[in-house]
Order: C-alpha cells, then structure tokens, then sequence
C-alpha cells in the first residue's frame, strides 16, 4: 500500500477544500454561474447531455445532429455555486429508464421528458423547488433517486414523480447515488456513507470518517469503492458497512473508479491513475497520466478510457496495464467519460464540444459545438 508522510487533516481539509475550489473553476463563470459538467447518455441512438448553457440536448449518436434542445429553467437559487443565475447548471449526467430522460438541476428540480419526442413528462417539485442539486440520479425498479445540497435523499416514483420517501443526512451531498441490491449508497459531506432501504429510505448502515466525502461511489462484487477528501480511498462491504481496506493516496480521488480485472483503477488529483487489487487494495502499478485527472473513467471492452483535466485521453489496458495515448483534445474536461460500442464520448467544459472519438484508429468521428 502507497505510503507518505501525514500532513495534519486540518490542513488536509484545507487542501482539499481549495481543490474544490479549483475543480469548481469549470463550474463558476463570470457572474457566478453554475455551468454544470453533465456526462454523456447514450440510448438506442440518442447522445444524451445538460450543457453548459442550461439545455438538455438528444443528439443522432452516429451524426452529431440535434434531434431536439430543450431549455431548462432559469433560476436565482443559492448553494454553492450561488449568485445572479440566468441559466440553470446541469451537473448529473441524465439518465433513462424505460423510455423516459430523467435530469436533475442545480435549480433545484428533476425534470422527467420523453425521449422519442423530448415532451415534458412530469417535473418535481411541481411549484417552487427543492435545494440545489449537484447530485446526478439512479433509476432503479419503479423509483429514481438523487440527493440535493441540503443533505436529502429524495426517491420519487418514475411514473408520476411523486415523492416516495426522503431521508435528511447531515450536510450537503453532490455524490450520485448508487443502487446495489435493496441498498441506495449516498456519501455526504457530514463525513458519512449511508446505505439506505431502497423501499422506505431508512439507513441501513452508514460508515463515518474524519473527511467528507463527494465523490459517488461504485459498487462491484458486494463492495463499495468510495473516495474521500482524506485522500484516502474506501472498500466497504455492502452487506454490512464494514471496511474492508483502506488506499492512502497524495491527494484526493474525485473521480469514480472502475473495477475490471480483479482491479481497482482510480485516477487521482496528483496525476496518476492507481491500480489496486480490488481484494486488499494492495498497490500494483502506478501510471503517470501527466496531469491531475477529475473526470471518471469508463471501461470499453479490455481498456480503461482516462481523461485528464487538461483534455488528454488515454486508454489502459486492464491486463497488461500498458497506457497508450489516444488523442490530445486541449480543452478542459471535468464531465465522466462515457462509451458505446466501439466509440468514446467526450463532452469539454471549455469551448463546450461533444467528441465522438474511435480509440482504435485514434481518429475523431465527429464533433458537436454546443451554441
């Protein structure tokens, strides 16, 4: 396991908070506007996206034309990107279930549209609106789930989007959740993860450090791989909330991890992209990716597709280990990276673009310019 030195964790938190500050800087323009860093969906032959302009925008996947742009709301609510709002943030990536795009927005909404026609569905709350929303959604079964910056977790009914139940954390959350099982795991900044009944919302366990945590977490073979702003990385178990090991890095993992391999692959803050056993989290490779990586990584086929913050991309194989280069974008890229088929999509939050990009010939297939 990575050794070093500790630094004090007040001075940890500060670090990290600063980090926030930095990570943030894709999400503060001039007039403090929330600008959103939504990943790509991609269904049937949709790419799916909240731009930075406040837009929920379906795109033909093979030709980067716009089938439809629809504008969210605008809106003044406060949190942390708070100020003289014209355009809504888009932060979680959207999602659809059964036919239906569900987007949540820093406004403070979840809105439910049609995905053949981009008509509205339903939006919840139905008047006035819930605290802001970093937090992306999960679908699962009958019922959606998100969190707001208030600390709520909310599950709403897919059909009608009717509040189910709601659970109050103790602070704000950004993290998307994740579903396992009956479970919803939420971490939060009140330095908890919960697991919480899928039915009723009540926790089932939660686990507690020093740190708080934003990052969402993924779950693979009954464990929770979360990581925190004590820099350290988390196995829970997902039965019972025990942990079950603990990485130390230099800096903290904002980015989701990948499990794939019998391999943990987390992209860090300080560059690198560690590669742990996912059984001890014991150290097996390090691999410098030139520069600090805050978009999570996506698998496609036997290769991990990493983008760093500064736009560019590379792919890991999960076996060898070997890094080989794929393109060099020079934009700035904070969204998760997303893939389909044999193709790798990449959404920048400077001169906002959607990339559509083939990692075999390392040949870019098409761009879309969101205006």
């Amino acid at each position: 396991m990575f050794k070093t030195n500790r630094i004090p964790k007040k001075v940890i938190l500060l670090f990290s908070l600063i980090g926030i500050l930095v990570v943030l800087s894709g999400c503060i323009g001039s007039g403090q506007k929330p600008l959103g860093w939504s990943g790509i969906l991609i269904s049937d032959n949709d790419a799916i996206f909240g731009s930075m302009t406040g837009k929920l925008i379906a795109l033909n996947k093979d030709a980067s034309t716009p089938r439809y742009q629809i504008s969210l709301e605008t809106t003044t609510n406060g949190g942390g990107c708070a100020g003289a709002v014209t355009t809504v943030g888009i932060y979680g990536t959207p999602v659809v279930s059964d036919g239906v795009i569900y987007v949540s927005t820093y406004g403070g909404k979840v809105y439910a549209y049609n995905q053949a026609d981009g008509s509205l569905k339903w939006v919840y709350p139905g008047t006035g609106s819930v605290s802001a929303i970093v937090s992306g959604i999960a679908p699962n079964g009958d019922k959606i789930f998100f969190a707001d910056t208030n600390g709520v977790v909310y599950a709403l009914s897919k059909a009608d989007g009717q509040k189910v139940w709601e659970y109050q954390t103790g602070a704000k959350i950004w993290a998307s959740p994740a579903v396992a099982g009956d479970l919803v795991i939420v971490p939060g900044f009140d330095k908890k993860v919960y697991a919480l009944d899928i039915n009723t919302g009540s926790p089932v366990w939660t686990f507690e450090t020093q740190s708080p945590f934003a990052s969402a977490p993924v779950v693979d073979n009954g464990v929770v791989y979360v990581g925190c702003f004590d820099r350290n990385l988390y196995a829970l178990d997902l039965e019972d909330g025990s942990q079950k090991w603990v990485f130390e890095s230099p800096n903290w993992f904002w980015a989701t991890p990948v499990v794939a391999d019998g391999k943990v692959f987390a992209p860090n803050l300080d560059g690198n992209t560690y590669v742990l056993d996912a059984l001890t989290g014991s150290q097996i490779k390090v691999i410098d990716m030139t520069d600090e990586v805050a978009s999570s990584p996506a698998l496609l086929g036997d290769n991990v597709i990493v983008a760093t913050k500064t736009g560019k991309i590379f792919s890991i194989n999960v076996s060898s280990m070997e890094m080989k280069a794929v393109t060099d974008l020079a934009l700035k890229v904070i969204a998760p990276v997303t893939v389909s088929g044999e193709v790798v999509y990449i959404h920048t939050q400077e001169d906002e673009t959607v990339y559509a990009i083939n990692p075999e010939s390392r040949t870019i297939i098409w761009t879309f310019v969101v205006s």
